[in-house]
């Protein structure tokens, strides 16, 4: 047996800096005697395979470097059955040549001619011609069915659970340069392709993605779709439109995969593309868990270049239910931005735009301007967790309020914002607000014994602010109270230290008033019948992060023009 079956030559890696490599490699193995020589449990394989393998110079995709290489690779008959699933893949066929004469990507040629197989009875082909790996020419054709899922379940990796089918039935012909210069006349792109209960896994993310059905057919560079159902953990979502640059995008680590999509959703759960959250599996299917705390920021692929017109009946996100969902989303360099974006959330009308970027696993930075009409400020309280975090004042209070606003900084790793980053500016206008138990309107109260400044009803006044380096800055705010006219501005910081000054006019013009400064905090406000002095300036916090000064982060032009 050791006389008909050889493997003789060597193989040098000197390196990991641009790989060199020499090697000179011969084989001739009948696989079914490798187990005469090594142990080969719950596995038979048959057929011929012979190797011939020259190589020597350096491989570097990113500079255009590939090793002067002659290689041809060869299997006949080949068979391979395990104990773990019944059924052989068989009458497999390799024919595989490759050549790099100068040491270039662009010197380098893959031949396929061709590779096949045959499983349950199905047969599947694929044969390939491709050079210039700088500026890929292809003719790639395949035709068959294959049952992912069975396939799989013939090599049984533990961990992994992956289900699904591909049929395909199209012919590739053409350049990438063509492609991108929309030489269409030049292409010879058409078949078709269905693919069903497809699952996909990625570190990214912490939940298989489920492609339930689709079915694509070629048409120039394009890969168009009707049909596409997803599924991600709780989401649904439907896509058609299509998909381009697929052969560059399939062979290069460093290629963009680019597309124009229409998204409709019944359900959205952003918060499962968090990554690291919990996940689990029942027979192919995510269970709905809870997010884990902590988890991880949702992370934006860097080598998509998409353009989606979004539609969701409700989205779920860190606690917050948004109904009414539409958008104009692109995704493009590991940057999610969202215009003309409209939604309802606590029964009240939203209009935003916003752009997101992820800058690792725990860390994104984001910009949204947001303008939100007449919401109720209680409801608001009560169903937003950031609200209520950053507006606790917000409890004294009930009635409506409109919000314009820009805001932007840095999210923690549970999608959070950290504080001191944050900076913005607008406007919260009160529209017919009732303020009860508010310890700051008590206090002012008491120190001027004005009765009627405790609990007061406020309409029609617009707080103008800023915030940066956790402190928010209220420009000079007038009011009207039972003839009192009172106005105030001043500081607030973020963790609820203040700093504010204000008069309160007198009737019956206001002529006359009693200045004031309330310090201490929000809980225990301290309030003072005098002017208010520059000592008692809040102590900024600053945030300097290079990843915020780095991130080049796509603000929407009505994000600008607000800023």
């Amino acid at each position: 047996v050791a006389l008909n079956n050889f493997i003789k030559g060597f193989v040098h890696i000197s390196g990991i800096e641009n790989f060199p490599v020499d090697a000179d490699l011969k084989t001739k193995i009948n696989l079914a005697d490798i187990k005469s020589f090594y142990p080969l449990k719950g596995i038979d394989v048959s057929g011929n395979m012979d190797v011939d393998i020259t190589t020597k110079g350096n491989y570097n995709p990113v500079q255009k470097m590939f090793p002067v290489t002659n290689a041809t690779i060869n299997v006949k008959d080949g068979s391979v059955k395990t104990s773990y699933y019944p059924a052989p893949i068989n009458n497999i066929q390799v024919e595989a040549v490759i050549t790099s004469t100068n040491g270039s990507m662009k010197d380098l040629q893959v031949k396929l001619k061709p590779v096949s197989l045959e499983f349950e009875g199905k047969p599947f082909i694929v044969t390939s011609d491709m050079s210039n790996f700088e500026n890929i020419t292809y003719n790639i054709t395949s035709k068959g069915d294959l049952d992912i899922g069975k396939i799989y379940k013939v090599f049984a990796v533990k961990g992994y659970d992956i289900n699904g089918s591909v049929k395909t039935d199209f012919v590739l012909q053409g350049s990438e340069a063509d492609a991108v210069a929309g030489n269409y006349s030049k292409l010879n792109n058409k078949g078709t392709l269905q693919i069903e209960h497809i699952q996909f896994n990625s570190d990214l993310f912490p939940k298989p993605l489920f492609i339930q059905s689709g079915d694509f057919h070629f048409d120039n560079d394009k890969l168009m779709t009707d049909n596409l159902k997803v599924n991600y953990g709780n989401t649904d979502a439907l896509l058609k439109g299509y998909f381009s640059n697929i052969i560059d995008y399939s062979l290069k680590d460093s290629a963009v995969l680019k597309g124009q999509l229409q998204l409709s959703s019944s359900f959205i759960n952003a918060d499962e593309l968090m990554a690291f959250s919990s996940a689990s599996l029942d027979s192919g299917h995510v269970q709905k868990t809870d997010t884990v705390k902590g988890s991880g920021v949702i992370m934006v692929p860097a080598n998509l270049d998409m353009q989606f017109t979004a539609n969701a009946d409700k989205v779920l996100y860190n606690g917050l239910t948004l109904t009414a969902c539409k958008a104009d989303v692109s995704v493009k360099s590991e940057t999610l931005t969202l215009k003309n974006t409209g939604f309802n959330i606590i029964d009240a009308p939203v209009v935003m735009d916003a752009s997101y970027k992820s800058l690792s696993t725990d860390k994104a930075s984001f910009n949204y301007h947001i303008n939100a009409k007449k919401f109720d400020i209680k409801k608001a309280y009560n169903e937003i967790p950031l609200f209520k975090e950053m507006a606790t004042s917000a409890s004294s209070a009930e009635g409506t309020v409109s919000l314009d606003y820009t805001l932007g900084g840095m999210l923690d790793k549970n999608m959070y914002p950290i504080l001191p980053s944050l900076k913005g500016s607008g406007t919260l206008s009160l529209q017919k607000v009732k303020i009860k138990g508010l310890k700051l309107f008590s206090a002012v109260s008491k120190a001027t014994n004005k009765d009627s400044l405790d609990n007061p009803d406020l309409s029609k006044v617009d707080i103008k602010s800023k915030i940066a380096n956790n402190i928010l800055t209220i420009e000079k705010t007038k009011m009207r109270i039972f003839g009192f006219r009172p106005r105030f501005e001043g500081q607030v910081s973020l963790d609820g230290k203040l700093n504010l000054k204000g008069r309160i006019g007198l009737p019956p013009l206001g002529i006359f008033g009693i200045p004031f400064t309330v310090t201490g905090t929000q809980d225990n406000p301290e309030v003072h019948l005098r002017r208010g002095k520059q000592g008692e300036i809040l102590q900024e916090k600053g945030y300097d992060d290079e990843d915020l000064k780095d991130s080049q982060l796509a603000v929407p032009d009505s994000i600008q023009k607000q800023n």
